[in-house]
């Protein structure tokens, strides 16, 4: 039977464990000081390790070489508990057993001693889900359970956790996994399937899996069930349905060359093949970051696509918020900068000031100067202010970049 890469290569030990070097450290110091607390919570996005860190502690309890940060792998518990039979390490899903009456069956159980391990661990997933009514039944059990009783919560929404339960609790967060660590762990498992794919392919697959390792891992698996050898870059974006970053480069190019017509065509290849537009927009972000340009054009480029991004966050059609982004980045080419105007409007206030300054001495040194003269010339200064009025509303009624 087929076994998913992310239940294959699921960590065994605490050395095994990426990305999560300070959360691996204080357990690791907690078993060997014999100071581990009696009810811990791990907290983070999917993918972290949440669950593969509670199997891995409860095996490092019951061991039968343990307790040790080093669990054998070969005793019965060990495996017992690694193929989810033990008796003694009871796994929860807190989504499906959320009810005051699930909460009751927890506190009876731990009445009993485990059958054969060391400890009776509780490994409660999801916890979040519980209701309030369970929550407030588990508080007592929690706070002062048998000593051979271990309580292990897993959450992806800690904030729903009440904090009556969270102070009872050791708390650890667990970061996503960067993509570099993502990088590695895929590059040994195509080493130990005998596979070969370029980098940049799983570069693509470790930068699109949101720091999540097991969505990296099933990512990997639908790839090579498409092409299991050379596989490449294209072939990932292809199954994926993500752009590769030719594909976003070419973009970027189009956009501060002002080429709107290449800048279009890479959003019609977006659209036919298929593409993820939300994780496009995201990486042409992280692209625009770090891009080498006037820093005026690249704030506006990165407010730009950020709106769209989004946008398509909040259901807005992503193909149209696109096209807007792109828009308005080709349309900086013809707008004024906060300079230009600064310096028309000083030239205009220099000339309307001469002119007025002329006037005044003309009629002062004409003592038979007519009257509608002096109408005249205040109309035509009016005039002027008038079209410096209609040129500024003309200009603010666009967008300007700002220099601050």
């Amino acid at each position: 039977m087929y076994i998913v890469f992310a239940r294959k290569y699921r960590p065994q030990s605490l050395d095994e464990v990426i990305g999560q070097d300070i959360v691996v450290k204080t357990i690791k110091n907690a078993i060997e000081q014999k100071r581990l607390y009696h009810s811990i919570l791990f907290y983070g996005s999917m993918g972290t390790g949440k669950t593969s860190l509670a199997r891995i502690i409860a095996k490092s309890l019951n061991c039968e070489k343990g307790p040790t940060v080093n669990p054998c792998g070969q005793c019965e518990h060990c495996i017992a508990i690694s193929e989810g039979r033990s008796v003694d390490v009871i796994e929860i899903d807190g989504a499906s057993n959320r009810r005051i009456d699930d909460a009751r069956n927890i506190i009876e159980s731990t009445r009993y001693a485990p059958l054969s391990a060391r400890f009776k661990i509780f490994i409660i997933d999801e916890v979040h889900m519980l209701t309030e009514e369970a929550f407030n039944a588990l508080l007592k059990i929690i706070e002062e359970p048998p000593d051979y009783v271990k309580f292990i919560f897993a959450t992806t929404n800690i904030e729903k956790v009440p904090q009556t339960i969270l102070s009872r609790c050791q708390i650890f967060k667990l970061n996503k996994i960067t993509p570099d660590n993502i990088y590695v762990k895929l590059k040994k498992i195509l080493e130990s399937e005998d596979m070969q794919m370029d980098d940049d392919g799983i570069k693509l697959i470790s930068k699109v899996s949101s720091g999540s390792l097991r969505v990296a891992e099933n990512y990997l698996d639908r790839v090579v069930a498409y092409k299991n050898q050379d596989i490449n870059v294209q072939d990932v974006s292809y199954v994926l349905g993500v752009a590769d970053y030719n594909v976003i480069d070419n973009f970027i190019d189009a956009i501060v060359n002002f080429d709107s017509k290449l800048a279009f065509e890479k959003i019609e290849y977006i659209y036919e093949h298929n593409l993820k537009i939300e994780i496009f927009v995201e990486m042409l972000l992280e692209r625009l970051i770090i891009l080498d340009i006037d820093l005026e054009l690249k704030s506006a480029f990165i407010k730009f696509f950020y709106d769209a991004y989004l946008q398509i966050k909040y259901k807005v059609d992503d193909i149209v918020a696109l096209k807007v982004a792109t828009q308005k980045s080709l349309a900086i080419k013809n707008l004024t900068k906060i300079e230009d105007i600064i310096q028309h409007v000083n030239s205009i206030s220099v000339y309307s000031n001469t002119e007025k300054k002329t006037k005044t001495n003309s009629i002062s040194s004409d003592d038979n100067f007519d009257n509608k003269s002096s109408v005249v010339a205040e109309n035509n200064t009016d005039e002027t202010i008038d079209k410096f009025d209609k040129m500024v509303i003309d200009i603010f009624g666009g967008e300007i970049i700002t220099k601050r």
